[in-house]
């Protein structure tokens, strides 16, 4: 690149302000020398100016549990609907009122897919819920009668997804069931179509290693039923990922999706699991014919024709875009352990309003507010709330130095 030895900065008052009168005709012109350096000092403050993270400076509001709460700052981005596409903490009285579909719906009605208050000796993730989400693969009866404990939304194709939820199976889960018994356990798919596990779909799953046991590992995996995820992905990265959380272990686990949908080699889907990133794969992520796409929380179970073989779901957030806000545990989001997903009520680029979900925090606590804006990029470091009170900054940012003063100035009055 050739070295940009001179600029020249014109301001004039016509050109700013058309409603100026043409007879105003004086214009200051500044000739300067500008050094390479100083170029690249000005360009990387515009740089950093157009894609800055979002950044918290105030909150309103104390932090209880479905408070309301304002957060303003800059930086936010834009979000259509300000509301996700499905909030659901088993407050309701039927699944299906906020959700598309769930199975089983068919069969032994026990075991079909819906509220419930803790049963089986399971208790909820948290206090400040009181129900979670069931279904067991009780019966053998077909893709909604055993096969399947899902829950779905059916939505235009989305041009990101974001997906959150609590999720553990039941202590007396009974493995090595079915033909061939290989433990096979699904738990999330993208679809094309109205309905989960159309013939063009891709979903996450555990491995193998698949878990035998309670106590055995078990891996993530992901895999297209038709063709749009790549495999190995577009950084050479094969299938098979990070290590996971046995969802038979006896504890509840936090899940996060999200993904960027695109039918080229910049889409992405990455996955969390109790704040680790555990897949984090590169490459288109729909390639489906259709405009109508199918997402669905939970999936298939080899080990399906046995009551004991129950799943268990609890705040399950979804939404078509990445723009999101969470409470942590940890002021650098990459650290924490703990994410509760917040639920926006109204959203602009400087002020977001929402409804506080604390999920697994209680007062006393500190806690951490991070927005992530709709590029998939979060606040660089927390705002410090008080669970219960109120906000103040984590810490304030250090103060950016001006440029060098340009030497060779001139001001010269042009007629």
């Amino acid at each position: 690149m050739k070295a940009v030895k001179s600029s020249i900065v014109e301001v004039t008052h016509q050109a700013r302000h058309a409603s100026v009168s043409k007879h105003v005709r004086p214009k200051l012109r500044f000739a300067f020398v500008a050094a390479p350096s100083l170029l690249a000092v000005a360009l990387s403050a515009i740089s950093t100016t157009a894609f800055a993270a979002p950044s918290i400076q105030a909150t309103s509001g104390t932090f209880g549990h479905k408070a309301s709460v304002t957060i303003t700052g800059s930086g936010f981005g834009t979000k259509g609907t300000a509301a996700p596409v499905v909030w659901d903490d088993a407050s309701g009285s039927k699944i299906t009122d906020k959700w598309s579909g769930a199975w089983p719906n068919a069969g032994t009605s026990s075991y079909q897919t819906g509220y419930t208050t803790p049963i089986r000796g399971i208790t909820l993730p948290h206090s400040n819920i009181s129900k979670y989400i069931s279904g067991a693969h009780g019966d053998a009866g077909g893709f909604d009668a055993g096969y399947n404990v899902i829950f779905w939304k059916t939505i235009p194709k989305p041009s990101a997804v974001y997906a959150s939820w609590y999720q553990r199976t039941d202590d007396a889960w009974v493995f090595n069931l079915g033909n061939p018994a290989d433990n096979n356990f699904k738990s999330f798919d993208y679809s094309a179509g109205s309905t989960p596990y159309d013939s063009n779909n891709w979903y996450l799953a555990f491995g193998p290693p698949r878990p035998t046991s309670r106590t055995s590992g078990a891996q993530w995996l992901f895999t297209d039923d038709g063709s749009s995820l790549s495999n190995p992905d577009v950084n050479g990265h094969n299938a098979w990922w990070e290590d996971a959380i046995n969802p038979s272990s006896g504890v509840w686990t936090k899940m996060e999706v999200e993904v960027l949908v695109s039918s080229t080699s910049n889409g992405y889907l990455k996955v969390w699991q109790n704040g680790k990133v555990v897949l984090n794969y590169a490459g288109p992520t729909d390639k489906y014919p259709g405009s109508t796409r199918a997402i669905g929380i939970g999936g298939y179970a080899r080990g399906y024709g046995n009551s004991n073989n129950r799943r268990y779901y609890a705040d399950a957030y979804l939404d078509n875009s990445r723009a999101r806000v969470v409470l942590a545990n940890d002021a650098t989001l990459s650290k924490a352990t703990t994410i509760e997903t917040q639920i926006p009520t109204s959203w602009s680029t400087g002020s977001i309003g929402l409804t506080v979900n604390l999920g697994k925090f209680s007062a006393g606590q500190t806690a951490y507010v991070f927005v992530v804006d709709p590029s998939g990029v979060a606040s660089s470091t927390g705002y410090q709330v008080s669970i219960g009170g109120t906000g103040s900054p984590s810490a304030a940012p250090a103060p950016v130095p001006p440029p060098p003063t340009p030497s060779g100035l001139s001001v010269q009055g042009v007629n």
